[in-house]
């Protein structure tokens, strides 16, 4: 009797054990994008190098702080459920708006960047600083 109670509480409490681990590794991946980027946004792949800084200052749940560029960041987004850590935001400077996206792969990002008025697009890479 005593060992089906034993047995009847931990399948109970097993999957709460199992959800709080899942948060944690999401959480904890999700903090891999916190710090300083430096982003090559060169405009052609023989181009010379053309270094900004992407800044992911805090992560508050599915969305982020912080600057790209030397603008804010707004409206960002975080999808963690999947093996990689995908991510959007948009920017903007004085006449344009900027839509970007992005992904981390072994310690790397790479993303693109769309902006519709100028008929732009461009991708980009970075390395944490």
């Amino acid at each position: 009797m005593k060992r089906n109670i034993i047995v009847c509480v931990l399948l109970l409490v097993l999957p709460f054990l199992l959800i709080a681990q899942e948060e944690t590794n999401s959480n904890e991946s999700k903090n891999e994008l916190i710090g300083n980027w430096k982003i090559d946004l060169r405009p052609t792949p023989d181009a010379e190098a053309y270094f900004q800084n992407f800044v992911v200052s805090s992560i508050n749940e599915s969305s982020f702080t912080g600057t790209f560029y030397g603008s804010e960041i707004k409206d960002s987004l975080i999808n963690d459920y999947w093996p990689k850590i995908y991510f959007a935001f948009s920017t903007s400077d004085q006449s344009n708006e900027y839509y970007h996206s992005g992904y981390i792969e072994n310690g790397k990002v790479y993303g693109i960047t769309y902006c519709p008025d100028r008929e732009f697009t461009a991708p980009w890479t970075g390395e944490k600083e």
